[in-house]
């Protein structure tokens, strides 16, 4: 087998690490051999009321992007909201290898546009807390979706959680505002800009929440007993990364009917391109991106583009942000007159971030062209703390579109979004319907 590995290319080392620390997705536990639970917990502390809260000190590009156009912020008691700080009191939570904190109350930013008032209330507060990482996200409206609002990558010792104290706490980190809310709150408020950039310091006091079953206390004594005539075995490793046993397998795949207007496909090229925030982020020295089994690289380019990173493409630093695959004719097929049809393709991209648990490799490619349910299905295996047995996922859907001629059947960019199950893949840091990517450049070539 043959491996290539990808490094960031255009960037410093000190400018790549930022993107990744400002872009790094979320790390949720991964079902791991773990030690007996905490039972051990103190009865009292899982009765208290929980106290504390997460507080967001309001600074940096963001903050000021959103004062600069007269957004003012507001709170539903007992939360508070103002031009300087978000605190977000504690409701109830969870506390074992990551904490998950309910807060109480809603924010509500508001400004006056085009002779009318907009409004925007975030509900359904609440913080996840690991080692490595914050998210505080938010639901837009009483029953909207789920978006991350606030997140960061967390230096090592920043975080403490304590299952059987009770206790999650973070001293200052800075936290920046996430892709998805700052596209949900430029649209809706009516925003000339507001870029996913530095939004302030968070911080978190968390006390009297409850131990989960996932956390882990040492057996009597401190050590394991070792084994008859062998040697104490190491402690089990705790592992931070996605939690993956939930991923269900895509359905079978799009059928050829017996239409007289299918033909066989016998050539169709492409490149897939990632979210360019995850390149940049994955993009790290010592791990990364490693093609193999017939992936290729794209060109080294800005991405083309505007996202929530980049509004204007030519400011997005210059990497390989896109993949090609080797076409397999066999069982790939398309019907002009339906315009629905199937394509395979073989080719490994694997994405390795050891230090942040994770450990995904995307392979073997399935574009299914089926109107409003076409799909972008990949083989996925995680290795490691990223615990998936492999399988293929339906990672993303895709916008129709009609081809341009005939020879070749050319769709020049079909946008991809994150699907219901490749949402369960991410671990919940990116949610239905979030941008992630495209695939670009496919050119049918049919049988006659």
């Amino acid at each position: 087998m043959r491996s290539n590995r990808r490094r960031a290319r255009g960037l410093g080392a000190a400018t790549a690490a930022a993107a990744a620390a400002a872009l790094a997705p979320a790390a949720a536990p991964a079902i791991s051999a773990a030690a007996p639970a905490a039972a051990a917990a103190p009865a009292a502390s899982a009765a208290a009321t929980p106290r504390g809260a997460t507080t967001i000190a309001l600074q940096g590009a963001a903050a000021k992007a959103l004062r600069s156009q007269r957004v003012a912020l507001s709170a539903r008691k007992p939360a508070r909201a103002g031009a300087k700080r978000i605190v977000l009191p504690v409701a109830r939570g969870t506390v074992a290898k990551r904490a998950t904190i309910v807060h109480r109350g809603t924010v509500t930013l508001k400004r006056r546009s085009g002779g009318r008032t907009r409004a925007v209330t975030l509900t359904g507060w609440q913080t996840r807390l690991t080692a490595a990482r914050v998210t505080v996200s938010a639901r837009l409206g009483a029953k909207g979706k789920r978006v991350a609002v606030f997140t960061a990558a967390l230096p090592k010792r920043r975080a403490a959680l304590d299952a059987t104290a009770g206790s999650a706490r973070l001293s200052a980190a800075t936290v920046r505002l996430a892709p998805a809310a700052a596209k949900a709150l430029r649209t809706r408020l009516a925003l000339r800009r507001l870029p996913a950039a530095p939004a302030g310091r968070a911080k978190v006091a968390a006390t009297k929440l409850r131990a989960t079953s996932r956390a882990t206390t040492p057996p009597p004594g401190g050590t394991p007993t070792p084994p008859p005539g062998g040697t104490t075995p190491p402690p089990a490793r705790q592992c931070q990364g996605f939690d993956l046993g939930r991923v269900p397998e895509a359905g079978a795949p799009l059928a050829r009917p017996a239409n007289e207007t299918v033909r066989d496909v016998t050539g169709a090229p492409m490149l897939w391109y990632a979210r360019d925030s995850w390149i940049r982020y994955m993009n790290i020295p010592d791990d990364g991106i490693v093609i193999s089994d017939g992936a290729t690289a794209g060109p080294v380019e800005n991405y083309p583009d505007p996202t929530d990173s980049f509004e204007e493409p030519h400011l997005s630093p210059r990497f390989s942000y896109s993949f090609g695959f080797q076409f397999q004719p066999s069982g790939s097929w398309y019907d002009p007159a339906a315009d629905t049809g199937r394509l395979g393709y073989t080719g490994t991209v694997h994405f390795r971030y050891a230090e942040h648990f994770i450990d995904l490799t995307f392979k073997d490619p399935e574009i299914e062209l089926n109107g409003a349910a076409s799909r972008l299905v990949f083989t996925v295996v995680g290795a490691g703390c990223t615990n998936l047995p492999a399988k293929r996922v339906a990672v993303f859907s895709l916008t129709p579109q009609r081809p341009t001629g005939t020879a070749p059947y050319a769709f020049p960019s079909l946008s991809a979004k994150v699907a219901a199950d490749g949402a369960a893949l991410f671990a919940g840091q990116y949610f239905t319907g979030d941008p992630w990517g495209s695939v670009k450049s496919l050119q049918l070539t049919v049988a006659p």
